[in-house]
């Protein structure tokens, strides 16, 4: 399973006393160019230890928090996320790992195979959404089977759709969606009333307590 990270938060001094920067945080250096991500508060007060924002040849090295500096374009997501793809069709979840720009934001994800192995890959970051365990954890995955139909009921996690179901059978065709009316797929407001759309598929008339 993969896990998320906590990251550390430090408060310097400032004027307004109201600054606060995380582990994690893509941000400017005061008269340096690029982009840097702060790893650790310290060694000692007032002080990060920082590493340039970029996939290879990342040496450390430790500035003040008065020459910190916000980006206006600074990416939402942070080393140490959990994340997924925001459409509603997504099971899979990755952990965060550098986060650099590359004409855009990109992010670099590890998450779980199935063979029990790690995967690696850069997604866009305006295509992730930041979860937690426990919403993975509370998401309904039921496997049902009737006949030769084999199938799951599926509750989405992200996106607009976060707590509806679909339903699907190895039986139906495309991405195995079981849907009514001609349309990719049918949303269901609960469980029971996808319980109804697999009863329908599997052997009765259409159910009426499922929305597109």
């Amino acid at each position: 399973m993969v896990t998320s990270t906590q990251s550390a938060l430090w408060a310097p001094e400032s004027p307004s006393g109201d600054e606060v920067f995380r582990a994690g945080e893509i941000v400017g250096l005061e008269g340096r160019p690029g982009e840097w991500e702060l790893m650790k508060p310290g060694p000692g007060p007032g002080v990060w230890t920082i590493e340039p924002a970029r996939l290879e040849d990342r040496a450390s090295a430790q500035v003040t928090v008065s020459a910190l500096r916000r980006l206006a374009d600074a990416p939402h997501v942070r080393r140490g996320d959990l994340v997924m793809q925001r459409f509603p069709e997504q099971e899979q979840a990755a952990v965060v790992g550098a986060v650099v720009r590359l004409g855009q934001w990109v992010a670099e994800k590890s998450y779980t195979l199935p063979d029990g192995g790690v995967g690696r890959a850069l997604d866009s970051v305006d295509r992730l959404e930041v979860v937690t365990e426990e919403q993975l954890a509370a998401a309904i995955r039921l496997d049902v089977v009737h006949g030769t139909h084999v199938g799951r009921i599926v509750q989405a996690v992200v996106s607009a759709r976060a707590g509806q179901f679909r339903v699907v059978c190895r039986c139906a065709p495309g991405a195995g969606e079981i849907c009514r009316d001609g349309r990719k797929v049918t949303w269901c407001p609960s469980l029971d009333s996808a319980r109804q759309l697999w009863d329908w598929h599997v052997s009765g008339p259409a159910p009426t307590g499922s929305t597109a």
